[in-house]
Protein backbone atom coordinates (compact mmCIF):
# COMPACT_ATOMS: atom_id res chain seq x y z
CA UNK A 1 0.00 0.00 0.00
CA UNK A 2 2.91 2.15 0.47
CA UNK A 3 2.77 5.73 2.29
CA UNK A 4 0.44 7.24 -0.37
CA UNK A 5 -2.85 5.07 0.69
CA UNK A 6 -4.49 5.57 4.13
CA UNK A 7 -7.33 3.38 4.98
CA UNK A 8 -11.01 5.39 6.09
CA UNK A 9 -13.44 2.73 7.13
CA UNK A 10 -13.21 0.04 5.39
CA UNK A 11 -11.78 1.06 1.68
CA UNK A 12 -8.66 2.25 0.53
CA UNK A 13 -8.38 6.67 -0.16
CA UNK A 14 -4.93 7.70 -1.39
CA UNK A 15 -3.99 10.00 1.27
CA UNK A 16 -3.37 12.92 -1.01
CA UNK A 17 -6.91 13.21 -1.20
CA UNK A 18 -8.47 16.46 0.68
CA UNK A 19 -11.11 15.15 3.57
CA UNK A 20 -13.41 17.46 2.53
CA UNK A 21 -13.47 15.17 -0.59
CA UNK A 22 -13.67 12.15 1.19
CA UNK A 23 -17.04 10.57 1.72
CA UNK A 24 -19.20 11.24 4.51
CA UNK A 25 -21.39 7.99 3.92
CA UNK A 26 -20.59 4.43 4.70
CA UNK A 27 -19.08 1.78 1.89
CA UNK A 28 -22.34 0.24 1.21
CA UNK A 29 -24.40 3.73 1.01
CA UNK A 30 -21.72 4.65 -1.89
CA UNK A 31 -21.99 1.34 -3.85
CA UNK A 32 -25.82 1.55 -3.85
CA UNK A 33 -25.15 5.44 -5.03
CA UNK A 34 -22.88 4.10 -7.65
CA UNK A 35 -25.63 1.30 -9.09
CA UNK A 36 -27.85 4.12 -8.96
CA UNK A 37 -26.65 6.52 -10.97
CA UNK A 38 -25.32 3.58 -13.32
CA UNK A 39 -28.50 2.41 -13.64
CA UNK A 40 -30.22 6.63 -14.59
CA UNK A 41 -27.20 7.36 -16.45
CA UNK A 42 -26.98 4.25 -18.82
CA UNK A 43 -31.04 4.90 -18.88
CA UNK A 44 -30.65 8.56 -20.06
CA UNK A 45 -27.95 7.77 -22.31
CA UNK A 46 -29.94 5.40 -24.14
CA UNK A 47 -33.43 7.05 -23.54
CA UNK A 48 -32.17 10.57 -24.76
CA UNK A 49 -29.74 9.32 -27.31
CA UNK A 50 -32.57 7.52 -29.08
CA UNK A 51 -34.87 10.49 -29.00
CA UNK A 52 -32.13 13.03 -30.40
CA UNK A 53 -31.45 10.03 -33.26
CA UNK A 54 -35.03 9.93 -33.92
CA UNK A 55 -35.81 13.48 -33.86
CA UNK A 56 -32.45 13.63 -36.22
CA UNK A 57 -34.20 11.01 -38.88
CA UNK A 58 -37.22 13.79 -39.47
CA UNK A 59 -35.44 16.76 -38.80
CA UNK A 60 -36.85 18.26 -42.16
CA UNK A 61 -40.17 18.04 -40.19
CA UNK A 62 -39.61 19.32 -36.91
CA UNK A 63 -42.17 22.22 -35.50
CA UNK A 64 -40.35 24.81 -33.31
CA UNK A 65 -41.11 23.10 -30.04
CA UNK A 66 -39.95 20.40 -31.10
CA UNK A 67 -36.96 21.87 -31.37
CA UNK A 68 -36.54 22.97 -27.37
CA UNK A 69 -37.61 19.46 -26.84
CA UNK A 70 -34.41 18.52 -28.90
CA UNK A 71 -32.20 21.00 -26.42
CA UNK A 72 -33.80 19.56 -23.30
CA UNK A 73 -32.49 16.03 -24.76
CA UNK A 74 -28.88 17.21 -24.95
CA UNK A 75 -28.78 19.09 -21.64
CA UNK A 76 -29.88 15.50 -19.59
CA UNK A 77 -27.67 13.84 -22.45
CA UNK A 78 -24.61 15.89 -21.65
CA UNK A 79 -24.81 15.65 -17.69
CA UNK A 80 -25.26 11.62 -18.43
CA UNK A 81 -22.38 11.77 -20.57
CA UNK A 82 -19.92 14.37 -18.50
CA UNK A 83 -20.78 14.70 -15.21
CA UNK A 84 -22.46 11.50 -13.86
CA UNK A 85 -19.29 9.21 -14.98
CA UNK A 86 -16.94 10.82 -12.45
CA UNK A 87 -19.76 10.69 -9.71
CA UNK A 88 -20.35 6.91 -10.34
CA UNK A 89 -16.21 6.75 -10.03
CA UNK A 90 -15.58 8.52 -6.81
CA UNK A 91 -18.40 6.76 -5.50
CA UNK A 92 -16.82 3.78 -5.55
CA UNK A 93 -13.87 4.91 -4.87
CA UNK A 94 -15.23 6.82 -1.41
CA UNK A 95 -13.58 9.76 -2.40
CA UNK A 96 -13.78 12.25 -5.06
CA UNK A 97 -10.87 11.78 -6.27
CA UNK A 98 -10.24 14.02 -9.03
CA UNK A 99 -9.09 17.19 -7.64
CA UNK A 100 -10.02 20.52 -7.58
CA UNK A 101 -9.74 20.93 -11.18
CA UNK A 102 -11.93 18.05 -11.28
CA UNK A 103 -14.15 20.15 -9.32
CA UNK A 104 -14.20 23.09 -11.01
CA UNK A 105 -15.32 21.10 -14.44
CA UNK A 106 -18.03 19.12 -12.93
CA UNK A 107 -19.23 22.21 -11.47
CA UNK A 108 -19.52 24.07 -14.37
CA UNK A 109 -20.82 21.12 -16.59
CA UNK A 110 -23.41 20.83 -13.74
CA UNK A 111 -24.35 24.03 -13.57
CA UNK A 112 -24.67 24.82 -17.31
CA UNK A 113 -27.01 21.50 -18.18
CA UNK A 114 -29.09 21.59 -14.66
CA UNK A 115 -29.87 25.69 -15.37
CA UNK A 116 -29.85 24.85 -19.21
CA UNK A 117 -33.00 22.24 -18.59
CA UNK A 118 -34.39 24.78 -16.46
CA UNK A 119 -34.63 27.64 -18.82
CA UNK A 120 -35.10 25.04 -21.60
CA UNK A 121 -38.06 24.22 -19.42
CA UNK A 122 -39.22 27.72 -19.08
CA UNK A 123 -39.07 28.74 -22.70
CA UNK A 124 -41.29 25.42 -23.54
CA UNK A 125 -43.58 26.49 -21.07
CA UNK A 126 -44.14 30.38 -22.28
CA UNK A 127 -44.47 28.75 -25.41
CA UNK A 128 -47.24 26.67 -24.69
CA UNK A 129 -48.80 29.56 -22.86
CA UNK A 130 -48.70 31.88 -25.61
CA UNK A 131 -49.53 29.39 -28.54
CA UNK A 132 -53.08 28.40 -26.39
CA UNK A 133 -53.83 32.07 -24.80
CA UNK A 134 -52.12 34.15 -28.10
CA UNK A 135 -54.14 32.86 -30.80
CA UNK A 136 -52.02 35.39 -33.24
CA UNK A 137 -48.41 34.00 -31.76
CA UNK A 138 -48.74 30.82 -33.74
CA UNK A 139 -49.19 32.91 -37.06
CA UNK A 140 -45.51 33.66 -36.53
CA UNK A 141 -43.51 32.09 -34.55
CA UNK A 142 -40.30 30.02 -36.94
CA UNK A 143 -38.01 27.89 -36.47
CA UNK A 144 -35.32 30.91 -36.76
CA UNK A 145 -36.90 32.44 -33.85
CA UNK A 146 -36.57 29.66 -31.14
CA UNK A 147 -33.14 28.49 -33.05
CA UNK A 148 -32.03 32.11 -31.46
CA UNK A 149 -33.69 31.45 -28.40
CA UNK A 150 -32.01 28.30 -27.28
CA UNK A 151 -28.49 30.12 -28.60
CA UNK A 152 -28.94 32.95 -26.33
CA UNK A 153 -30.12 30.99 -23.39
CA UNK A 154 -26.67 28.91 -23.65
CA UNK A 155 -24.78 31.89 -23.53
CA UNK A 156 -26.99 33.13 -20.90
CA UNK A 157 -26.42 29.85 -18.64
CA UNK A 158 -22.31 29.48 -19.65
CA UNK A 159 -21.67 32.92 -18.42
CA UNK A 160 -23.37 31.97 -15.10
CA UNK A 161 -21.67 28.43 -15.05
CA UNK A 162 -18.02 29.80 -15.66
CA UNK A 163 -17.67 32.77 -13.20
CA UNK A 164 -16.73 30.80 -10.40
CA UNK A 165 -13.68 30.05 -12.58
CA UNK A 166 -12.95 33.68 -12.63
CA UNK A 167 -13.26 33.99 -8.45
CA UNK A 168 -16.87 35.34 -8.70
CA UNK A 169 -18.50 32.50 -6.32
CA UNK A 170 -17.12 29.46 -5.88
CA UNK A 171 -17.57 25.42 -6.26
CA UNK A 172 -16.47 22.97 -3.83
CA UNK A 173 -17.57 19.57 -2.35
CA UNK A 174 -20.97 18.21 -1.21
CA UNK A 175 -21.63 17.61 2.61
CA UNK A 176 -21.06 13.86 1.39
CA UNK A 177 -17.77 14.44 -0.29
CA UNK A 178 -18.26 12.31 -3.59
CA UNK A 179 -20.03 15.40 -6.16
CA UNK A 180 -19.49 18.91 -6.48
CA UNK A 181 -21.55 21.82 -6.37
CA UNK A 182 -21.92 25.42 -6.13
CA UNK A 183 -19.93 26.59 -2.55
CA UNK A 184 -23.33 27.18 -0.85
CA UNK A 185 -21.46 26.96 2.84
CA UNK A 186 -19.19 30.18 2.01
CA UNK A 187 -22.48 32.83 1.87
CA UNK A 188 -21.84 33.82 5.36
CA UNK A 189 -17.85 33.99 4.78
CA UNK A 190 -17.32 36.03 1.31
CA UNK A 191 -18.87 38.64 0.09
CA UNK A 192 -18.46 37.49 -3.77
CA UNK A 193 -20.20 34.19 -3.05
CA UNK A 194 -22.77 35.33 -1.48
CA UNK A 195 -23.31 38.04 -4.21
CA UNK A 196 -23.49 34.99 -6.62
CA UNK A 197 -25.48 32.72 -5.10
CA UNK A 198 -28.22 35.60 -4.91
CA UNK A 199 -27.89 36.48 -8.15
CA UNK A 200 -28.09 32.58 -9.92
CA UNK A 201 -30.87 32.25 -7.27
CA UNK A 202 -32.99 34.39 -8.33
CA UNK A 203 -32.23 35.15 -12.39
CA UNK A 204 -31.21 31.47 -12.85
CA UNK A 205 -33.86 29.58 -10.93
CA UNK A 206 -36.23 32.14 -9.47
CA UNK A 207 -37.60 33.79 -12.49
CA UNK A 208 -37.76 30.83 -14.57
CA UNK A 209 -39.75 28.81 -12.32
CA UNK A 210 -42.00 31.80 -11.40
CA UNK A 211 -42.90 31.90 -15.15
CA UNK A 212 -43.18 28.41 -15.48
CA UNK A 213 -45.86 28.30 -13.00
CA UNK A 214 -47.40 31.71 -13.86
CA UNK A 215 -47.73 30.19 -17.23
CA UNK A 216 -49.29 27.11 -16.68
CA UNK A 217 -51.82 29.15 -14.26
CA UNK A 218 -52.74 31.39 -17.17
CA UNK A 219 -53.42 28.13 -19.26
CA UNK A 220 -55.77 27.13 -16.60
CA UNK A 221 -57.23 30.21 -15.40
CA UNK A 222 -58.11 30.85 -19.35
CA UNK A 223 -59.63 27.02 -19.35
CA UNK A 224 -61.77 27.49 -16.10
CA UNK A 225 -63.13 30.65 -17.53
CA UNK A 226 -64.45 29.30 -21.03
CA UNK A 227 -65.82 26.20 -18.85
CA UNK A 228 -64.22 23.73 -20.63
CA UNK A 229 -60.86 21.14 -19.20
CA UNK A 230 -58.03 20.87 -20.90
CA UNK A 231 -58.88 18.01 -22.87
CA UNK A 232 -61.82 19.10 -24.28
CA UNK A 233 -61.01 23.12 -25.36
CA UNK A 234 -62.21 22.48 -29.05
CA UNK A 235 -59.78 22.96 -31.94
CA UNK A 236 -61.27 26.15 -33.18
CA UNK A 237 -59.52 27.90 -29.51
CA UNK A 238 -56.18 27.65 -30.74
CA UNK A 239 -54.26 26.77 -33.75
CA UNK A 240 -53.22 23.23 -35.06
CA UNK A 241 -55.89 21.65 -32.99
CA UNK A 242 -55.70 19.01 -30.44
CA UNK A 243 -52.26 18.71 -31.03
CA UNK A 244 -51.04 21.92 -29.32
CA UNK A 245 -53.15 20.86 -26.56
CA UNK A 246 -51.11 17.19 -26.40
CA UNK A 247 -47.78 18.94 -26.57
CA UNK A 248 -48.86 21.60 -23.89
CA UNK A 249 -50.09 18.27 -21.44
CA UNK A 250 -46.82 17.00 -22.27
CA UNK A 251 -44.67 20.05 -21.58
CA UNK A 252 -46.50 20.49 -18.35
CA UNK A 253 -45.93 17.08 -16.98
CA UNK A 254 -42.11 17.94 -17.97
CA UNK A 255 -41.75 21.23 -16.36
CA UNK A 256 -43.91 19.75 -13.11
CA UNK A 257 -41.24 16.75 -13.22
CA UNK A 258 -38.27 19.32 -13.67
CA UNK A 259 -39.63 21.04 -10.27
CA UNK A 260 -40.06 18.44 -8.20
CA UNK A 261 -36.73 17.12 -8.92
CA UNK A 262 -34.84 19.80 -8.34
CA UNK A 263 -36.88 22.20 -6.15
CA UNK A 264 -35.99 19.94 -2.85
CA UNK A 265 -32.17 20.22 -3.93
CA UNK A 266 -32.12 23.97 -4.36
CA UNK A 267 -34.09 24.35 -0.99
CA UNK A 268 -31.77 22.15 1.03
CA UNK A 269 -28.48 23.28 -0.50
CA UNK A 270 -30.00 27.06 0.36
CA UNK A 271 -31.13 26.53 4.20
CA UNK A 272 -27.48 24.16 5.00
CA UNK A 273 -25.89 27.49 4.05
CA UNK A 274 -28.06 29.99 5.50
CA UNK A 275 -28.39 27.43 9.18
CA UNK A 276 -24.88 26.53 10.39
CA UNK A 277 -24.50 23.37 12.02
CA UNK A 278 -23.41 23.55 15.87
CA UNK A 279 -20.44 22.52 15.96
CA UNK A 280 -19.14 25.52 13.51
CA UNK A 281 -21.01 28.59 14.24
CA UNK A 282 -17.69 29.35 16.60
CA UNK A 283 -15.93 29.64 13.02
CA UNK A 284 -17.86 32.78 12.14
CA UNK A 285 -15.70 34.37 14.14
CA UNK A 286 -12.54 34.12 11.80
CA UNK A 287 -14.09 34.86 8.18
CA UNK A 288 -12.52 34.89 4.76
CA UNK A 289 -11.09 38.04 3.27
CA UNK A 290 -14.00 38.71 0.98
CA UNK A 291 -12.37 41.84 -0.71
CA UNK A 292 -9.48 40.52 -2.43
CA UNK A 293 -10.27 39.64 -6.34
CA UNK A 294 -7.89 37.49 -8.01
CA UNK A 295 -6.75 38.43 -11.17
CA UNK A 296 -7.69 36.44 -14.13
CA UNK A 297 -4.30 35.26 -14.61
CA UNK A 298 -4.11 33.86 -10.95
CA UNK A 299 -7.28 32.32 -11.63
CA UNK A 300 -6.43 28.75 -10.37
CA UNK A 301 -5.04 30.15 -7.03
CA UNK A 302 -5.62 27.84 -4.19
CA UNK A 303 -5.94 30.52 -1.81
CA UNK A 304 -9.51 31.40 -3.64
CA UNK A 305 -11.21 28.18 -3.28
CA UNK A 306 -12.72 26.25 -0.44
CA UNK A 307 -10.06 23.44 -0.76
CA UNK A 308 -6.50 23.27 -1.50
CA UNK A 309 -4.42 20.36 -3.40
CA UNK A 310 -2.61 18.10 -0.60
CA UNK A 311 1.42 18.10 -1.02
CA UNK A 312 2.32 14.51 0.39
CA UNK A 313 5.28 15.50 2.02
CA UNK A 314 4.65 18.56 3.92
CA UNK A 315 1.49 17.03 5.92
CA UNK A 316 -0.65 20.48 4.74
CA UNK A 317 2.02 22.27 6.79
CA UNK A 318 3.12 24.25 3.72
CA UNK A 319 -0.16 25.82 2.99
CA UNK A 320 -2.56 28.34 5.08
CA UNK A 321 -5.95 26.98 5.56
CA UNK A 322 -9.16 28.72 6.90
CA UNK A 323 -10.73 27.29 9.78
CA UNK A 324 -14.34 29.04 8.66
CA UNK A 325 -13.57 26.84 5.26
CA UNK A 326 -11.52 23.81 5.33
CA UNK A 327 -11.80 21.30 8.21
CA UNK A 328 -8.97 20.28 9.96
CA UNK A 329 -6.84 17.58 7.93
CA UNK A 330 -6.75 15.06 11.13
CA UNK A 331 -10.91 15.27 11.50
CA UNK A 332 -12.07 14.93 8.26
CA UNK A 333 -15.64 16.43 7.91
CA UNK A 334 -18.14 17.52 5.52
CA UNK A 335 -19.15 21.89 4.84
CA UNK A 336 -20.73 23.45 6.92
CA UNK A 337 -24.61 22.14 6.76
CA UNK A 338 -27.44 22.14 8.70
CA UNK A 339 -28.13 18.79 7.45
CA UNK A 340 -26.69 15.25 7.94
CA UNK A 341 -24.53 14.33 5.00
CA UNK A 342 -27.40 11.46 4.32
CA UNK A 343 -29.99 13.48 4.24
CA UNK A 344 -28.45 16.21 2.14
CA UNK A 345 -27.53 13.17 -0.45
CA UNK A 346 -30.91 12.13 -0.99
CA UNK A 347 -32.58 14.96 -3.01
CA UNK A 348 -29.40 15.80 -4.94
CA UNK A 349 -29.88 11.89 -6.04
CA UNK A 350 -33.20 12.90 -7.21
CA UNK A 351 -32.11 15.53 -8.61
CA UNK A 352 -29.61 13.99 -10.98
CA UNK A 353 -32.21 10.89 -11.70
CA UNK A 354 -34.42 13.38 -13.17
CA UNK A 355 -32.42 13.10 -16.75
CA UNK A 356 -33.82 9.91 -17.08
CA UNK A 357 -37.81 10.27 -16.94
CA UNK A 358 -38.35 13.20 -20.19
CA UNK A 359 -38.00 10.50 -22.61
CA UNK A 360 -40.56 7.95 -20.99
CA UNK A 361 -42.70 11.19 -20.56
CA UNK A 362 -42.54 11.26 -24.45
CA UNK A 363 -42.89 7.86 -24.97
CA UNK A 364 -46.03 7.71 -22.69
CA UNK A 365 -47.64 10.92 -23.14
CA UNK A 366 -47.27 11.17 -27.06
CA UNK A 367 -48.48 8.97 -29.91
CA UNK A 368 -46.21 10.61 -32.75
CA UNK A 369 -43.25 9.78 -31.00
CA UNK A 370 -44.22 6.14 -29.97
CA UNK A 371 -44.81 6.02 -33.92
CA UNK A 372 -41.69 7.36 -35.00
CA UNK A 373 -39.61 5.50 -32.07
CA UNK A 374 -41.36 1.68 -32.99
CA UNK A 375 -40.46 3.07 -36.55
CA UNK A 376 -36.88 3.63 -36.25
CA UNK A 377 -36.46 0.20 -34.55
CA UNK A 378 -38.37 -2.31 -36.37
CA UNK A 379 -39.11 -0.14 -39.41
CA UNK A 380 -41.84 1.24 -40.90
CA UNK A 381 -44.02 -1.33 -42.39
CA UNK A 382 -44.17 -2.70 -38.91
CA UNK A 383 -44.96 0.38 -37.20
CA UNK A 384 -48.02 1.03 -39.44
CA UNK A 385 -49.15 -2.24 -38.50
CA UNK A 386 -48.86 -1.40 -34.78
CA UNK A 387 -50.64 2.13 -35.37
CA UNK A 388 -53.47 0.36 -37.19
CA UNK A 389 -54.23 -2.18 -34.81
CA UNK A 390 -54.38 0.60 -32.18
CA UNK A 391 -56.41 2.88 -33.40
CA UNK A 392 -59.27 -0.12 -33.84
CA UNK A 393 -58.95 -1.34 -30.31
CA UNK A 394 -59.73 2.23 -29.65
CA UNK A 395 -62.37 2.46 -31.79
CA UNK A 396 -63.68 -1.03 -30.19
CA UNK A 397 -63.13 0.61 -26.69
CA UNK A 398 -65.09 3.47 -26.92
Amino acid sequence: MGGNVSQRGSWFVPSSVHPLFVSQLSPRTDSLIAVFLTFTCVTSVVGNGMSLLMFCRRRKKLRPPELMIINLALCDLGFSLLGAPFFIISSWSHAWVFGDTGCLLYGIQGFLFGIGSLLTTCLISLDRCLKICCLRYGQWIERRHVLLSLALLWVYTSFWAVLPAFGFGSYGPEPYGTSCTINWWRIETSLYDRIYIFLIMMLCFGFPALIIVASYVIILRKVYRSNRTLASIPSASVSHSGKDLRLAKMAAVVCASFLIAWMPYATISLISALIPSEDQESSSANPLKTLDIPSLLNWTATEYYRHIYYNPESRWSGVEMNSASIASPSEPSSPRSAFSPLVSLIPAMLAKSHTMLNPLIYHIMNREFRYDMYAMISGQGKAEKRAGLSTNLERHSR
